[in-house]
């Protein structure tokens, strides 16, 4: 076998020659494949001469036979002896082949690109003081005192503060609109949960009292469609509960997990807080030094990359709506747009995945960055660990050869974000 290779950009066209030798051979193991599923006469399946299996089967059948054998075999061996490593399944051109002239075909290969790191040792990320401020304290303190609220019927008019139950429905230009209506829906009035119009004009009503008034919709609320608009609606009220907050006191600590005072409950929230918006505020570094790292990356990247993580994305987002009862027809139908155009807007997001992607896994081959086999070991005991019931499940996932490898380039790749953030974080 003779091989030659041209690149262009990522793509990479590899012509394959057969020898004559090599030719005989793949024809003469194609004849007894063949033969061996069909009746020759006077012959056991298999044993028939070469020329009689040619002569019963046709010339074409036998050639079709033998191409697509040689093709498996001698594409393989190109890629090893060019060292290649596809992204894609090549496209496969023949030139000219029969029985007596050997097989030449073309293989068209999409490969990784060529990346060009710039200077990473000046990516510099501002690191920010985490202060964890009393109202954050307190705000946690108010939703543990409301675990803990008893909840009284009371026959009065409701007050800020009362657990109600409602029914109600919002028009919007005398139209019932998504998402405006509910039955049976438990509030506390004066959270915020809903607008603060609605649920202001809620005080002074009585149970089984129905009450139509208009609310405005902020300038930023969330939904551009709604946003700076008035709508109308009706509430019914079923229930009112009067709220009564436990005191907050060493009682009302020890109630709430091992703790001997208040102050050491409210120390452990602040504990609590402050490696929470630590974790956040890594996070924040991480993601500001990969995106400088991109920013100052070269690579010219094959549509085929950015189609894999699109579908990857769309993968994930159909996973996604699963979990909310819905596919991705009935998502497309309710957001009037179509997968083509969702695909669009993923495009630029896409990009920059692929070529954090690369740039992480060219950053972690300058670095040296690798992860024996005692990392992984040590990370498959942690998971399992941190999953108990799940132990022999996650032992016998990673058993498997795949899987451990899988593993082992996923803790690469968090070990070369590590790498970087630290670079990217000294002083």
């Amino acid at each position: 076998m003779k091989s030659e290779k041209k690149i262009d950009k990522s793509q990479v066209e590899l012509t394959i020659t057969l020898d004559e030798g090599e030719w005989k051979e793949i024809i003469k193991q194609a004849a007894v494949q063949l033969s061996e599923g069909v009746n020759i006469a006077g012959f056991r399946p298999g044993k028939a001469p070469q020329d009689v299996v040619i002569n019963h089967l046709g010339e074409t059948r036998i050639v079709s036979a033998a191409t697509e054998t040689a093709i498996n075999k001698y594409y393989a061996l190109a890629l090893q002896e060019h060292d290649l490593a596809p992204i894609i399944l090549p496209k496969i051109s023949v030139d000219k082949v029969t029985l007596a002239t050997p097989l030449v075909f073309k293989a068209e290969v999409v490969v990784m690109p060529q990346v060009e790191l710039g200077d990473y040792s000046q990516i510099r990320v501002p690191v920010e003081e985490i202060k964890v401020n009393a109202d954050r304290i307190d705000g946690v303190l108010k939703n543990i005192q409301r675990q803990q609220a008893k909840f009284d019927p009371v026959e009065r008019a409701v007050q800020m503060g009362d657990w109600v139950e409602i029914d109600f429905e919002g028009k919007m230009d005398g139209k019932v609109f998504e998402g405006g209506s509910s039955k049976n829906h438990p509030l506390i009035v004066g959270d915020e949960v809903l607008l603060p119009d609605f649920e202001s004009a809620l005080v002074g009503m009585k149970t089984d009292e129905e009450k139509t008034f208009p609310v405005a919709f902020p300038m930023d609320y969330h939904k551009a469609e709604f946003a700076g608009k008035s709508a109308e609606f009706t509430a019914k009220l079923h229930k009112i509960k009067e709220v009564k907050l436990p005191e907050l006191n060493d009682e009302f600590a020890q109630k709430s997990g091992n703790f001997k005072t208040l102050s050491d409950l409210k120390a452990d929230i602040s504990k609590f807080l402050s490696e929470d918006a630590q974790q956040k505020e890594n996070d924040r570094q991480k993601e500001a030094a990969i995106l400088q790292l991109i920013d100052m990356t070269k690579v010219e990247l094959p549509d085929e990359l950015v189609k894999q993580e699109i579908d990857g994305m769309m993968h994930d987002f159909e996973h996604q709506l699963e979990h909310q009862q819905m596919n991705l027809a009935d998502y497309l139908k309710k957001t009037d747009i179509t997968e083509a155009k969702l695909r669009e807007q993923w495009q630029d997001t896409a990009k920059k995945r692929v070529i954090a992607g690369l740039a992480l896994d060219a950053f972690k081959r300058k670095e040296g960055i690798e992860i024996s086999d005692d990392e992984v070991a040590a990370e498959i005991e942690r998971l399992k660990n941190l999953y108990p019931t799940e132990k022999d499940n996650i032992e016998a996932k990673y058993t498997k050869a795949q899987e451990r490898t899988r593993l082992k380039t996923l803790l690469t790749g968090q070990k070369a974000i590590d790498q970087l953030w630290e670079m990217a974080t000294k002083k």
